[in-house]
């Protein structure tokens, strides 16, 4: 079995239950059990519903296995590496500087710019999104994540 299995897992092992609310599930993993930031918990369950190990219907999360089939090893613990979240920032600027061979630092300051010209408006994940737009980058796959940073914040 898997170090994702055992994660998704262990929540609903100590509530004995297959389903419940997605932000209980990331307080179980960030609070209760200490494992990771609730913006990496949030970037786990990503993951893991596109893995197809949990399910999500509304504000519910559902295993996709059989909570009883899973021994999870004593002291278990997971890695974060592998769920920690990349920003949206960082993701639109990966995306620019790979399709128009621009560095990182000529990339910041043309938004940076456009953030002046539009006088402090927009945030700097939007111009960025605008820009790769510009270039004829798509994006379209950030801007829902875009939209859900701005509200986090």
């Amino acid at each position: 079995m898997s170090e994702i299995l055992f994660t998704a897992a262990m929540p609903f092992k100590r509530k004995g239950v297959d389903s419940m609310k997605e932000n209980e599930f990331i307080m179980a993993l960030s609070i209760d059990l200490n494992w990771f930031k609730p913006a990496t918990a949030r970037a786990f369950v990503r993951t893991a519903v596109e893995k197809g190990i949990l399910s999500r219907e509304t504000d519910m999360l559902k295993a996709q296995f059989n909570i009883e089939d899973v021994e999870i090893p004593i002291g278990f613990v997971p890695g974060t590496d592998s769920f920690e979240e990349i920003n949206v920032f960082d993701q639109i600027i990966e995306r620019i500087m790979v399709n128009t061979r621009d560095d990182k630092q000529s990339i910041i300051a043309r938004i940076n710019q456009m953030k002046n010209e539009t006088g402090n408006l927009f945030t700097i994940e939007v111009l960025g999104i605008l820009l790769a737009r510009e270039y004829g980058i798509d994006v379209d796959d950030l801007i829902d994540r875009s939209y859900e940073e701005l509200f986090r914040k």
